[in-house]
């Protein structure tokens, strides 16, 4: 009886253990950025720290809006416009270019007006799938929204173009998509690399549910900008909507901004039309700019990380000058990213940043706040 009693104990502890290795495994994606940090090539060394983002900004967080489509209300665009403006805030808008494949987004469209006052204001206009609906997600218990969901590479790469080209040829060529209802697959990551899309917003913030913890997911990063597959394509984790889960929104902020990560928060139109909504969002808008978190655009984002995740960066000691190197491989620039220059070496007096031909980029002595600001080409 004893001996039995053992086997049932043991056989329980070696399924317990497979069960959290399993599970651990699982939700890798979700608690790796939490240990892992930033995934960059340098951060810092013994000499200097480099930022994260632009000036003293220690995150960057994004409005994004969904569903802007030939259907919806212009009153409503232009009282959120209205609400961006007050705020000062730029973000990106996912434009349906086809509603339901019946709704054609078409020059002399009054949207379109509101769509280039939105560009002039300096939002970014991305793309939102093409028509918001899959025939073949019919009797399969998805939404019928989930466009993508059960699409192969190139039925993805047919209504991607398709999209894209409507949304050009009315003067919006989208650099990013997002995939509607957050429908994407595998199959949709090779879809958008294969058409240099520039970035990817196709997934949500997972809820904390059995499915999410035991059922298998996408690999991906939540609080973090990653390639996925090894591909050129940059994605970006979308989470939540302030305005209906404010507690939520100002929880997942908080955590991902003091560990440098990126908050990507979305809205519906028209629903964010309705007065009690911009109420709210306004006062959301508010709070973060109140904090020490870069407010940008999806496309700025993405430029901005794939330049920051590859530039290199060693320090020299020449007498009392500390000579940083800089090497950004990237096609785009670092403007006004911060140095911080630490303590290690009380002797360090004067600072030259050069990049890898040695021409001068600045130099001066290390002010009190030791910090600068600079640009890297």
């Amino acid at each position: 009886m004893r001996r039995r009693t053992k086997r049932i104990l043991f056989a329980g502890l070696v399924v317990a253990i497979l069960l959290l290795a399993w599970v651990g495994f699982n939700t890798y994606y979700i608690w790796r950025d939490y240990l892992s940090g930033p995934p960059v090539a340098f951060l810092e060394n013994d000499d200097i720290a480099l930022g994260l983002y632009p000036g003293d900004n220690q995150s960057a967080s994004v409005f994004t809006n969904d569903d802007l489509c030939a259907m919806t209300p212009v009153d409503s665009i232009e009282r959120l416009r209205g609400v961006l403006k007050k705020s000062g805030v730029r973000g990106t808008f996912f434009v349906i270019p086809n509603h339901l494949g019946e709704y054609v987004l078409r020059p002399g469209d009054p949207r379109i007006e509101v769509m280039e006052g939105l560009r002039r204001d300096g939002h970014e206009i991305a793309q939102h799938g093409y028509t918001h609906y899959c025939e073949k997600n019919r009797g399969r218990g998805v939404r019928m929204g989930a466009e993508m969901y059960f699409l192969n590479v190139e039925e993805q790469i047919e209504r991607l173009e398709k999209g894209r080209k409507i949304l050009t040829d009315l003067g919006f060529p989208p650099r990013g998509h997002r995939s509607p209802s957050f429908s994407a697959n595998s199959h949709t990551f090779h879809a958008l690399d294969r058409l240099n899309y520039l970035y990817g917003s196709d997934l949500h913030l997972p809820p904390t549910t059995l499915k999410t913890i035991l059922l298998p997911a996408q690999r991906r990063r939540l609080m973090y900008p990653y390639h996925p597959f090894g591909l050129k394509l940059l994605e970006i984790t979308s989470q939540t909507d302030p305005t209906v889960h404010k507690e939520k929104a100002i929880n997942v902020f908080k955590r991902y901004h003091c560990r440098g990560g990126i908050f990507a928060f979305l809205t519906h139109l028209p629903q964010i039309g309705e007065a009690e909504n911009l109420s709210r969002l306004e006062e959301f808008l508010n709070y973060l700019k109140g904090e020490k978190t870069w407010l940008c655009t999806m496309e700025e984002l993405s430029e901005w990380w794939l330049a920051r995740e590859e530039v290199m960066v060693r320090t020299e000691r020449d007498g009392d000058t500390l000579v940083v190197i800089c090497n950004n491989p990237s096609s785009y620039p670092l403007r006004k990213i911060a140095i911080i220059f630490k303590k290690s070496v009380p002797t360090i007096k004067r600072y030259r940043v050069v990049n890898e031909q040695g021409r001068v980029l600045k130099k001066g002595d290390i002010p009190d706040s030791r910090r600068i600001l600079l640009d890297i080409p």
